[in-house]
């Protein structure tokens, strides 16, 4: 039987997340923002106050709009503290697959956007870098069995066709390096980890001293098009007037969607005690593996493992959070078979909801057949926050009448995502309404 050792408390109410992600129990919740009390207007208005969201309103900011950005939850609350932060450029697809899927050209040029956002990062945010524990780290893509070998071969020679520096290394290598026990892996240098809510919290508080106004505990329940200004309504039913909305709200921006472009699956992390030996976390690469859903592993700047997977499709939160301590042992068995040893004592675990889109990519931008100052960023899967850091520069463009080249790559023009005409033939953002949470 498994033992419970990590604080849990069974949250229905919360659809993102169960109750005690890692990076919030170090972190805090922070201060309180204030909910909207009456209806106002500005020229941007940004659902969601996570990451994404964050990002987002950080490359607005240089366009001089008045910013408005209104959340459910609070600054970091939903997706953001749950996730495990491993930065990659490495996409959940194969660069060989995703060739075959959209074309060579989108390919590369989706793979080098997400191995750009790691200086693209350390550009803008050196200082809130440093006080979010970013640091550069390899990246260990392991081979889940001997039949995974070749076309792990195949997708090495294709990242280093297109100046990816990655090596191949065999299994009494492999083990003796990192004690892995698979028969192969790529090791690549590129790679990074954060605190994702220590970054997002400096953000957030950044922007605000921009100018940006946040409200909190503040959910929109419907968007109504009014030809050149958009109109959302909260629960409450104030209104906030805007020119342009961007929605970023993780997987619950697929509640304004007419139809889904994305599943929503299930996700469980645990982090153990800290390592006696401080040296094995600090050696630690990401780590990663070719099965689908894969495991993913990680160190904490406190010296932890911090492992994840054990993935289910979403049915609702209550069902979720009961799986935990099952997928614990599950996680826990992963790495006794990976590497030959049990796990350190668990400190704590959660679960977490999230999206995955089929090919791996998100969807930034506005949406055929829907109000054209309408934008999502939907920087969904294993890539979330390195597609996140573009999300900002390609909404930016089009708010500016610009173009950008990864609006191609990330847009909701490469799906077949369409809209719901009314009988009027008006555009489907009239009264679009949000699920309420779980």
């Amino acid at each position: 039987m498994l033992r419970t050792m990590w604080p849990f408390q069974r949250n229905p109410s919360n659809r993102i997340r169960s109750s005690g992600p890692y990076f919030l129990l170090r972190n805090g919740i922070g201060d309180a923002r204030p909910a909207l009390e009456q209806s106002t207007q500005c020229d941007i208005a940004i659902i969601g106050a996570g990451i994404t969201g964050a990002l987002v309103a950080d490359a607005l900011i240089a366009t001089g709009a008045s910013i408005v950005m209104l959340d459910s939850r609070d600054v970091a609350l939903g997706s953001t503290a749950a996730t495990t932060a491993l930065l990659q450029y490495e996409i959940d697809t194969h660069l060989t697959d995703l060739v075959r899927e959209i074309g060579a050209d989108r390919a590369i040029l989706a793979y080098q956007a997400c191995a750009a956002s790691f200086e693209i990062l350390e550009r803008r945010f050196p200082e809130l870098l440093k006080l979010a524990n970013y640091q550069r780290r390899e990246s260990l893509y392991l081979a889940e069995n001997q039949a995974a070998v070749a076309l792990m071969r195949a997708e090495l020679s294709a990242r280093r066709g297109i100046g990816f520096h990655c090596e191949w290394l065999d299994n009494p290598e492999l083990e003796r390096r990192f004690g892995c026990r698979r028969p192969g892996a790529i090791l690549s240098s590129l790679g990074a980890e954060i605190d994702p809510v220590r970054f997002t919290l400096g953000l957030m508080a950044g922007v605000e001293r921009h100018g940006v106004r946040l409200f909190a505990r503040t959910r929109v329940d419907a968007i109504t098009d009014k030809g050149e200004r958009l109109r959302l309504t909260t629960v409450r039913g104030h209104t906030v007037d805007a020119r342009h909305v961007i929605i970023a709200a993780g997987f619950e921006s697929l509640d304004f969607l007419p139809r889904k472009v994305a599943a929503v699956s299930n996700t469980y992390a645990l982090v153990t005690e800290p390592l006696i030996d401080p040296r094995r976390a600090g050696a630690l690469p990401l780590i990663w593996e070719s099965a689908r859903p894969y495991v993913y592993m990680r160190s904490t700047p406190d010296r932890r493992l911090m492992v994840g997977g054990a993935d289910v499709p979403f049915k609702d939160s209550a069902a979720r959070d009961v799986l935990l301590p099952r997928q614990v042992q599950r996680l826990s068995a992963t790495y006794r078979d990976l590497f030959g040893v049990d796990l350190p004592p668990i400190a704590y675990a959660w679960a977490g909801s999230f999206a995955a889109t089929p090919d791996g990519l998100p969807f930034i931008g506005s949406v055929p057949g829907m109000h054209p100052r309408l934008q999502f960023a939907l920087c969904f899967g294993g890539n979330g926050i390195t597609f996140s850091t573009h999300a900002g520069e390609i909404i930016r463009a089009a708010v500016e009448n610009r173009s950008n080249a990864l609006a191609d790559v990330f847009g909701f023009g490469r799906g077949k995502l369409r809209h719901h005409a009314r009988k009027d033939g008006s555009r489907s953002t009239e009264n679009v309404s949000v699920r309420a949470a779980d």
